[in-house]
């Protein structure tokens, strides 16, 4: 580009600037068909990792990531549709000029009262079209703007996490001793001002440059500055930015933002609910179609328990326990002495031995893994009963349910005692203290022998 002359450079951009709607137009059209699809996905995405994984601790900042990249889509989406409707408007009143290019206020024949003020009020078309191209582009580009506040914030979040994981990691593997806490003070010390330094980042984002406006603390800021637009790659967004600020009035930019602000939050704190009478969790009360194998999607998780079928005539019948790993912590307190060869996380799958001169590379080897005590191990936070009637002696099974390939336990309930017609299936977990069980779930069933 640096031997092509400046006036040549300007020519081919105001070019660009004049067709720009077209690419506007086709962008538009082909993203949000793409980004609806996406949105799907992305949805079944979050959820597949909602049951396959334990997301607790600095797991489930990453989760909070994926539900912004979530957002952002949905965002964008918005954004896009409404760019698509208000081109569409720009070119129905490009359409309309070429036939018609002033009003004609005697031919409408009203008062002299109605149309001094029509006169003074109704836009030309020739202003129209270009307000209403300037908003199009302005949306166009303020829709990738949305979505990089949203995934800088994301940034924002994975970066205190994992900082802090690692921090932690490293500071307890420290001896204890007077140095130890030195350390630990200084770097809790660089963590708490990074935080602050965050906070102010984002305020001076959101309100315009506050910050930057303040003379001593402007070179102060800076450094913190570089470092979080690295950070939160808003690099990439920055001159975005900063043309938007600088193109309208700041006071309209941040009345903007206070309205879609108190959306978000009127979204979050608040649901339009008229069902007053309906329970609002399920209960025994309640007829779930994800309890029954036979009534729930082939697309969906088995949210707890899952029974063959909500009508039973057979002599037994199976219940399926989900295996949840956040019940991993309730499962070591109830088998102290038991360590089972996987770890909870991260594995190496590789084992590396050598024997003699030999060097061997073989996978994790479960043929000596105790079992049965697995399986004493996970049924043990459970307690099944029909009808009030405890169920102290099922045989359980490890057993991997067609639906999602979900992993849990297969236990058969014999039917001789059940009463014809409804009975109720409790199943009860077992409390944090390890002496009591507490409600986890209910499913009622009919009941008909052959």
């Amino acid at each position: 580009m640096s031997d092509i002359p400046e006036d040549q450079i300007e020519g081919w951009l105001k070019k660009l600037e004049r067709e720009s709607w077209q690419l506007e137009l086709l962008v538009s059209a082909f993203t949000i068909f793409l980004l609806i699809g996406a949105n799907s996905q992305f949805g079944e995405f979050i959820v597949d990792l909602q049951f396959q994984y334990n997301l607790s601790g600095a797991i489930s900042v990453a989760y909070i990531f994926l539900i912004l990249i979530q957002k952002s889509i949905l965002a964008l989406t918005i954004c896009l549709v409404v760019h698509l409707m208000l081109r569409g408007f720009w070119i129905g009143a490009i359409g309309l000029r070429s036939v018609q290019s002033t009003i004609d206020f005697d031919k409408l024949n009203y008062n002299d009262f109605f149309t001094d003020k029509l006169k003074k009020k109704v836009i030309s078309l020739d202003k129209m079209v270009i307000l209403l191209d300037e908003i199009c582009s302005v949306i166009f580009a303020f829709s990738f703007l949305i979505i990089s506040i949203l995934l800088a914030f994301g940034m924002f979040l994975v970066f205190l996490a994992v900082s802090g994981f690692v921090l932690t990691t490293a500071l307890s593997a420290l001896p204890i001793g007077t140095l130890s806490t030195v350390i630990t003070i200084f770097v809790a010390s660089i963590y708490f001002v990074l935080i602050i330094a965050g906070m102010i980042y984002m305020i001076d984002y959101f309100t315009l440059g506050f910050f930057k406006k303040i003379k001593w603390f402007s070179k102060i800021y800076y450094p913190f500055y570089w470092f979080y637009n690295f950070v939160t790659l808003s690099a990439l967004s920055r001159s975005i930015y900063y043309y938007l600020i600088s193109k309208f009035s700041k006071k309209r930019i941040r009345i903007v933002y206070s309205i879609v602000g108190l959306s978000v939050l009127f979204m979050i704190f608040f649901s339009f609910d008229q069902y007053q009478y309906f329970p609002g969790s399920s209960t025994g009360n309640i007829i779930n179609t994800n309890f029954y194998d036979d009534q729930r999607p082939e697309h969906k998780y088995i949210n707890s328990i899952s029974l063959e079928s909500k009508f039973i005539d057979k002599p037994h019948f199976q219940v399926f326990l989900r295996y949840d790993p956040s019940d991993n912590p309730l499962i070591a307190t109830q088998c102290p002495d038991f360590k089972p060869l996987k770890d909870d996380g991260l594995n190496m799958i590789l084992r590396f031995k050598t024997e003699g001169a030999n060097f061997h590379i073989t996978g994790i080897d479960f043929s000596n893994e105790d079992q049965q005590q697995l399986l004493e191990c996970q049924k043990s936070i459970y307690q099944i009963s029909v009808n009030d009637s405890i169920y102290s002696s099922l045989k359980h099974h490890f057993y991997i349910h067609p639906a999602k390939e979900q992993k849990g336990l297969l236990t058969t309930i014999p039917t001789d005692a059940f009463i014809i017609g409804e009975n109720l299936l409790t199943i009860e977990k077992i409390s944090n203290d390890s002496t009591t069980y507490a409600d986890y779930v209910s499913v009622p069933f009919w009941f008909n022998p052959n």
